[in-house]
């Protein structure tokens, strides 16, 4: 069961994401639309390519789990859990730091709207 969801997790995620970066990719914009559609459609669409790799590594995970538990190899399991999470993880460290300030840039106050008082922007500066 756990092979099944996260195989249509997987695979309906890497499609959606496919989808936003073609509509990004084909789609006309405007000069104001660079400050704030852009990079909120760029932003959800690295998030769901990571649910799409996290899918697919648990989907790998599970099927190496049932075709080796009767066999009891428990070292071969461990090699392909670290193999399994070296994807996710290159993924995250090479797109959070654009990621962040994508969402940085995007959702701060800009030069022409009053600054917020809440602790996120505080902490942010």
């Amino acid at each position: 069961m756990t092979f099944g969801f996260s195989d249509a997790l997987s695979l309906f995620s890497s499609i959606a994401a496919a989808i936003i970066f073609m509509s990004i990719i084909t789609a006309r914009y405007k000069q104001d639309d660079f400050l704030k559609a852009l990079p909120r459609k760029f932003i959800l669409g690295v998030v769901i390519m990571f649910i799409s790799i996290t899918s697919m590594m648990v989907a790998f995970g599970t099927t190496v789990y049932q075709i080796f538990y009767e066999k009891k190899a428990y070292l071969m399991l461990g090699l392909v859990v670290v193999s399994a999470c070296l994807p996710m993880l290159l993924f995250v460290a090479s797109q959070f730091s654009l990621i962040w300030h994508l969402f940085i840039y995007t959702y701060q106050p800009g030069l022409f709207r009053k600054p917020s008082k809440r602790v996120l922007d505080q902490v942010i500066r």
